[in-house]
């Protein structure tokens, strides 16, 4: 059995170590006294058992600190200290930091008898963790998904060929770290398997994209997140992580799993802009860009119900361009459609955000003005009017006319009919022609109806 001894006792205690451990051993410990030189020979392998003795507990566990950046076998600490309390403070420490045993140093020599002990059941709990982490090694290498499993340190142990082609870094390059954030953030942040061995219950990390949701295994969860380092334009990947427990049921890492979601959740957006999109069409007037009037009688409902129930203000704007069939008849269909856009657009310049402009048929156009008297209403339409009436229309090369249209404005009174609200304004935009056309004409609501 190969035995190395870090010693940072001085003597005679020193020696009292180096003995206690030949006698275990049969041989002598190689015997070093810097944790750099330490470090260097362990890197070379052929250790059994690591053996730290020393009476200044901050100072081992700096020690041991230094040693964790590489590969450790089974480490036994041997501690004095100038109280119980030091002793006890330092074995937490170490303990806490990874250390496999440890025995406290007392003047009267008890810890000799117990060092065998101690030793040999390191080493047994040792080759069980070893066979335990062939095994889990084993099953992450052999996984076809993206996967790497952490210590309770936040150590990397594993990194397998699936994860080193997804992130571009080799397992030789990472195991042995805590740098397993590096190929997903642009700095230092914790993954998804670090708030399992930290033992959070539930987490929100960052921005909107990343939420962890408990998953059916016990202490597993699941999220799914946009990484742009990854890949050309980035990736989305799916992420479950899962605790690696002991015999005892502690946990002692986490594992895990990354697979590429990238192409199907492109398929889901493209899915969903393709349903918006078709959603536009199918409200959508063709020809002048306004809603359509299936729309109209939508939203006409929603804002008469919502007048009703916040008791606003709700006025109605219908229109129709004067003498259309004429223009039709003189400069064709093609150019009348002209004619139609350029309302469309005079609509769309006097609308406010909260407004809405339908093409109603024909040649004839409403607006919806939620929260709007009949006051506001009406300077709306005048505008409107006033703007189109002013627009020059080149039916051929170096002519141009001016259309106009007759409108008519009212306002929602509670419990009428949508029927009978669309009426009256349209009986303006009749009154409207009949006085002359190119004019807005306000059709006072009659008194609330009664309750039916």
């Amino acid at each position: 059995m190969n035995l190395l001894l870090l010693d940072l006792l001085p003597p005679p205690a020193s020696d009292a170590v180096s003995t206690a451990l030949q006698a275990y051993a049969g041989k002598a410990p190689r015997i070093l006294r810097s944790a750099a030189a330490a470090r260097t020979r362990l890197a070379a392998g052929g250790t059994d058992l690591l053996v730290l003795a020393g009476d200044d507990g901050r100072r081992l566990l700096d020690a041991y600190g230094e040693l964790a950046a590489g590969p450790l076998p089974p480490t036994l600490a041997v501690c004095g200290g100038d109280s119980v309390e030091a002793a006890v403070e330092a074995a937490v420490g170490l303990l806490g930091a990874g250390v496999g045993a440890y025995l406290v140093r007392d003047d009267a020599g008890r810890w000799r008898g117990r060092l065998a002990a101690e030793a040999a059941a390191l080493l047994d709990r040792s080759r069980s963790k070893s066979g335990e982490h062939v095994r889990l090694a084993q099953i992450i290498d052999g996984c076809s998904a993206a996967m790497f499993a952490i210590d309770r340190a936040h150590r990397v142990t594993h990194w397998n060929r699936a994860c080193a082609a997804l992130t571009g870094i080799a397992a030789a390059d990472i195991v042995g770290t805590s740098d397993h954030w590096r190929p997903f953030y642009p700095k230092a942040q914790p993954c998804t398997a670090d708030f399992i061995v930290d033992g959070v219950q539930a987490a929100r990390h960052g921005d909107d994209r990343r939420s962890h949701r408990p998953r059916s295994a016990e202490g597993g969860y699941e999220t799914q997140e946009f990484f742009p380092a990854l890949g050309s334009g980035g990736r989305w990947l799916h992420i479950t992580a899962a605790p690696l427990r002991d015999g005892r049921g502690e946990t002692i890492g986490a594992v895990q799993t990354l697979h590429d979601v990238t192409e199907r959740k492109q398929a889901e957006e493209n899915l969903l802009r393709s349903e918006e999109r078709y959603r536009l069409l199918s409200i959508t007037d063709s020809m002048t860009g306004l809603y359509n009037a299936r729309h109209f009688a939508l939203r006409l409902g929603e804002e008469m119900d919502r007048c009703r129930r916040y008791r606003h203000s709700l006025a109605l704007m219908v229109m129709d361009v004067d003498n259309f069939k004429q223009f039709n008849d003189t400069w064709g269909h093609v150019q009348g459609d002209q004619v139609l856009i350029r309302l469309a657009e005079c609509i769309v310049a006097c609308l406010r955000r909260s407004d809405q402009g339908f093409r109603y048929g024909g040649e004839e156009f409403v607006v919806l003005l939620p929260e709007t008297d009949m006051e506001e209403a009406a300077a709306a339409a005048e505008r409107l009017c006033n703007m189109f009436a002013n627009s020059e229309i080149s039916p051929v090369a170096g002519s141009s006319v001016r259309c106009t249209a007759s409108i008519g404005v009212t306002t929602f009174v509670p419990g009428e009919t949508p029927r009978d609200f669309v009426a009256r304004a349209d009986s303006g935009t009749y009154e409207a022609k009949r006085l002359g056309k190119n004019r807005v004409i306000r059709i006072p609501p009659p008194a609330a109806p009664p309750p039916r």
